[in-house]
């Protein structure tokens, strides 16, 4: 990119604009996917018609192992009033509480209960088996209480899918979760009398794909409307914002025309000069083919939303490019408002010396500080961290040396590119100081290398800054090769934001999220009937 701008060009005048698309196109799309949607919905009636017929179980056998089941038999009454759909076979129901560990099966182990199951049958109940499988019309619910395990299985012939198991599992979970285990066995029964035998149309995959596709027409009727009123919203932002950069076009174009093309810094803004040029003409150029009054239907179509964006897009870069390229010509020639220009400038490292102390605090071990009282009530701290120490150190060095920096700047005593250089080797040393901090709480909460890389990958939690705005920001964004590494020109600042996201990333790292899914399978080898169990 050429970083010598052009001349300073005269405000463009806006173009006429054009007449906006006759709405009869949108109105056509509109009432296509509302016609799809009633055609759908005919579709669907069938799945909300009734079931196939319904009958209780052909057996009910509760075999509750734990006596956890207070009245077993009024549990069986409940369970022998539920319809159970037309199945291949009568459905004989078992219901199992057990402790996985009394059957020699590891409760840690994802298949403990599927084992422990399998194990009970086998010595207890061994009409429940056929060969290698569950025997035919066999259903069995089964809870671990102490072990916190839920478990179906079924013969072949009235199997469910794996996931309609998880179903069925899910559906116990909460009364299992409270105690509440002859509720927790009524709600799986129930359930698995839903799912069972039921017609192909009123599959989940039948429902799903039917819904899915209403959904997708649903959905893309209310994504046209979403889509119009958000185009309609962000054009009118847009020439809000437009109007303030029109009025500063003059101001922004002599400003950058005072942009020394000797300063290293003012290289930087000069090139923005060209982004600013260019993100006014395509303003211009867009605004010219949009609607002066948008309709209530303007905007729902992809090319009326992509230009409403475009627009958008270009103002914002000219709105944000025009305070940065007036604030850099006060700051480089030392005109104008200097003074606010240059307090501006130095506001991120202020900010950072700020927020030594807290930062501090947060990142340190509790163990490495200690608190005293003086005799006058008064707390002071005391830290063993040298990393502490060093970064209070260098910040009192800094404060000290950018109070002279600036009365230098502000005096005439130093030019511009000397004092943002100076600015920019004192954020470096600051940012030396607070990488050594963190490097140290690395050091002291990780356990192992892969904990000291979560640590060191992880993203600032909560930091947002509008720093980059700054000179010294375009010339970091534009030239980063140029700076230390992990540089921030509000570099204390961001490493407390860093603190609270590396705590959280190792925390994640070191508890992960339990998965709820089921697990299907036994350990032992040749058997393979239906089922699986989860947690709960």
């Amino acid at each position: 990119m050429d970083p010598h701008p052009q001349a300073p060009s005269a405000p463009r005048a806006p173009r006429a604009t054009t007449r906006a698309p006759a709405p009869s196109a949108h109105v056509r799309s509109l009432v296509l996917v509302l016609l799809g949607a009633l055609a759908l919905l005919a579709l669907l009636a069938p799945l909300l018609a009734p079931g196939a017929h319904a009958a209780p179980p052909g057996s009910v056998e509760i075999d509750d192992e734990q006596g956890v089941i207070d009245d077993p038999d009024a549990l069986q009454g409940r369970l022998e009033g539920i319809d159970l759909r037309d199945a291949a076979a009568p459905v004989d129901l078992k219901v199992v509480t057990l402790d996985i560990a009394a059957h020699d099966a590891d409760p840690s182990a994802d298949t403990g209960l599927n084992d422990a199951v399998l194990d009970d049958a086998r010595s207890e109940h061994p009409d429940w088996i056929d060969g290698e499988k569950w025997a035919d019309g066999v259903v069995i619910l089964a809870i671990d209480p102490e072990h916190r395990k839920v478990g179906t299985y079924a013969g072949e012939d009235v199997k469910l899918s794996d996931g309609d198991f998880e179903d069925v599992q899910d559906a116990m979970k909460d009364d299992a979760s409270d105690g509440a285990w002859a509720d927790a066995f009524e709600a799986g029964a129930q359930k698995y009398a839903d799912l069972l035998g039921r017609p192909w149309w009123r599959s989940p995959g039948a429902i799903i794909g039917a819904f899915i596709a209403l959904v997708a027409l649903g959905a893309g009727a209310v994504a046209a409307l979403a889509r119009g009123a958000g185009s309609r919203r962000r054009v009118r932002t847009a020439r809000e914002r437009f109007d303030d950069v029109r009025a500063k076009r003059q101001e922004t174009d002599q400003a950058a025309s005072r942009i020394p093309r000797d300063s290293s810094y003012g290289a930087t803004i000069l090139a923005d000069v060209e982004d600013y040029r260019r993100a006014v003409d395509e303003a211009e150029s867009t605004s010219s083919e949009l609607p002066a009054h948008p309709g209530p239907l303007w905007g729902i179509g992809p090319a009326s939303a992509r230009r409403a964006k475009e627009f958008e897009k270009s103002v914002e870069v000219a709105d944000r490019a025009d305070d940065t390229i007036i604030g850099a010509a006060r700051l480089l020639g030392r005109t104008g408002d200097f003074r606010t220009a240059w307090q501006e400038e130095r506001r991120p490292l202020d900010e950072s010396l700020a927020a030594v102390e807290q930062t501090i605090a947060e990142v340190l071990d509790p163990a490495d500080t200690d608190t005293d009282t003086d005799t006058d009530g008064q707390q002071s701290t005391t830290t063993h961290s040298a990393a502490a120490a060093g970064l209070r150190s260098t910040a009192q060095q800094v404060s000290t040396d950018l109070e002279e920096v600036s009365t230098a700047y502000l005096d005439g005593g130093i030019s511009p590119d000397d004092a943002l250089e100076r600015l920019d080797e004192l954020t470096e040393r600051l940012s030396v100081a607070s990488e050594r901090l963190r490097e140290e709480a690395i050091g002291a909460r990780s356990k192992d290398d892969d904990e000291v890389k979560v640590m060191r990958d992880a993203e600032p939690e909560h930091f947002t800054s509008d720093f980059p705005t700054s000179v010294r920001g375009r010339q970091f964004a534009r030239h980063p090769q140029d700076y230390v590494s992990g540089y921030s020109l509000s570099p204390v600042l961001w490493t407390g934001a860093w603190y609270g996201g590396a705590t959280t990333a190792l925390d994640t790292h070191r508890n992960p999220p339990a998965s709820s899914g089921s697990t299907s399978g036994y350990s032992g080898g040749g058997f393979s009937g239906a089922g699986s169990s989860s947690s709960f």
